[in-house]
């Protein structure tokens, strides 16, 4: 069985997103204007294709409710077939997308933007299920109840599993509700795809270009959200292209455009997936529902996946990072909220244009408010810059930042970091660094944290009165040792040749 404890996460998490995913697939389809199959078939090929293609391999994929609102307009406009050549036109957009590499992009999006982001997600994750929970609240309650008591007492079941278990049983033995996920189809179709005349297909590629990016945007920003609760790293690259193949595969099998879910990869996260495996598992799962158990599963209720999405939803949202806007500037919440706000009211790609536009602006008004001086009188402080006397330690290294900190430019600076080697004591020079914002000092907070776990030793050195009162106010202490945060560069270089000389001492 050494199988089983082997591959028993990705099995267990494949099967339980399946079935979460089932009548939302359904439901997405028949809210879009292409029917049933048409969300059923998006959901078996295209998340198998993405699964076996994609760049992270927890990501689910199929078919979307931001997606609807294009798809209505495109179906409405041009009939369901166009809405078929439109996909597979996508899905050629997003592979030409990702050859370019343009998904590192994504990865310049400042922290509060993501954050908004996500919370938004949630809102739109949870909200919808009220209503439907409370149509058999019993049954919702139940499942809930369930869900918290397995992952306290039970952790070796995979808690959401155990909740559609006992709402299933609770359902079968004393109530019986009519709201269940109801008949679904059994039989699949031909691989086709419509031929339409070029005057057609010209007028379809505005509305490809919307999915394609609005697909990619969804499923990069999922994946960064994946990273996040799983420790692992995704490929900005691979993903838009195994993303746009799975667009074409759901074309060609009549299927409407998908994108990376947040709330199905959580779901599959939370059940213990952690392979590629537990995506094929899922697509396998539905096409054998769908051929076999097709009825069977029409009886799931539907307050039991609507209570699995709404636990689901509360750990989308980073509870962890909720206290530390009472200490942020204001601009860092501003575009927080608002970007959460329009991704959960308005739609999920103005809710990130705009928020990345803000920031932006708040960062443009930072360096517009900050005092001009020459090199001569700003930089020649006797206790914020290393006097030409001083001499810099033996197995002592200093890494110099010069200008304005934000989230444009802190990557550079973490992937700086991550190659520092672990034999010396590390200075990090902030004696030319006026200004540094939120998203910046959170992001290298969170790299210092990881580099002192693995035993790198670091001081900070010449902060500037700016930068140390964010850094002290978002938290450095609890990383650092408050001997290593230093206003004068030159007490920094001293404590760090004082450690490495005894470090080579003991050694």
């Amino acid at each position: 069985m050494q199988w089983w404890v082997r591959y028993r996460g990705d099995i267990v998490g494949g099967v339980t997103v399946a079935i979460v995913a089932l009548p939302l697939a359904l439901a997405f389809g028949i809210a879009s204007g292409a029917g049933a199959a048409s969300g059923l078939y998006a959901a078996i090929f295209a998340g198998l294709v993405t699964s076996l293609f994609g760049g992270s391999p927890v990501q689910i994929s199929g078919p979307t409710g931001p997606m609807i609102a294009v798809l209505i307009g495109i179906i409405g406009r041009f009939g369901v077939q166009a809405m078929f050549v439109a996909a597979a036109m996508a899905g050629l957009m997003q592979i030409v997308f990702g050859l370019l590499g343009l998904g590192r992009f994504v990865q310049y999006l400042p922290r509060s933007v993501i954050s908004g982001f996500t919370h938004g997600v949630a809102i739109i994750i949870f909200a919808p299920q009220i209503s439907e929970a409370l149509k058999s609240p019993v049954i919702a309650l139940v499942t809930i109840v369930a869900i918290i008591l397995a992952e306290r007492f039970a952790k070796a079941v995979p808690a959401s599993l155990f909740g559609l278990g006992a709402g299933i049983l609770v359902n079968r033995l004393f109530i019986s509700t009519p709201h269940v996920v109801g008949a679904i189809p059994s039989s699949l179709p031909r691989p086709s795809l419509p031929i339409l005349p070029p005057a057609d297909i010209v007028r379809l590629v505005a509305p490809a270009f919307t999915i394609s990016l609005l697909g990619s945007m969804e499923s990069l920003l999922s994946a960064e959200v994946a990273d996040q609760i799983t420790g692992l790293k995704h490929n900005s690259r691979r993903e838009l292209i195994g993303q746009g193949l799975g667009n074409i595969a759901s074309a060609l099998m009549g299927g409407m455009p998908v994108s990376g879910v947040i709330a199905r990869t959580s779901v599959n996260i939370d059940a213990g997936g952690r392979s590629r495996l537990s995506g094929v598992i899922h697509s396998l799962t539905l096409l054998l529902i769908v051929l076999f158990f097709g009825e069977w599963a029409g009886e799931i209720p539907l307050a039991v996946l609507s209570a699995i999405l709404m636990i689901t939803a509360l750990k989308v949202v980073d509870w962890e990072n909720i206290p530390i806007l009472r200490r942020t500037h204001w601009t860092y919440t501003a575009t927080l909220l608002t970007t959460m706000l329009l991704t959960a009211f308005a739609d999920l790609v103005v809710g990130v244009v705009v928020g990345v536009i803000l920031a932006v602006v708040f960062v443009i008004a930072d360096l517009t408010q900050l005092p001009v001086v020459s090199a001569g009188s700003g930089l020649a402080n006797a206790d914020n810059r290393l006097p030409s006397t001083t001499e810099i330690p033996p197995h002592v290294d200093v890494t110099s930042l010069n200008g304005p900190l934000f989230f444009l430019g802190v990557r550079s600076l973490l992937e700086r970091l991550q190659t520092l080697p672990t034999g010396n004591v590390h200075v990090i020079d902030f004696s030319r660094v006026p200004a540094i914002d939120e998203s910046a000092v959170l992001a290298f907070i969170e790299q210092v944290k990881n580099l002192s776990e693995k035993g790198i030793r670091i001081y900070l050195g010449g902060l500037q009165r700016v930068p140390l009162r964010t850094l002290l106010r978002l938290g450095i202490l609890d990383v650092l040792e408050r001997r290593r945060v230093c206003k004068s560069l030159t007490v920094a270089i001293e404590r760090a040749g004082e450690e490495a000389h005894c470090l080579r001492e003991a050694a």
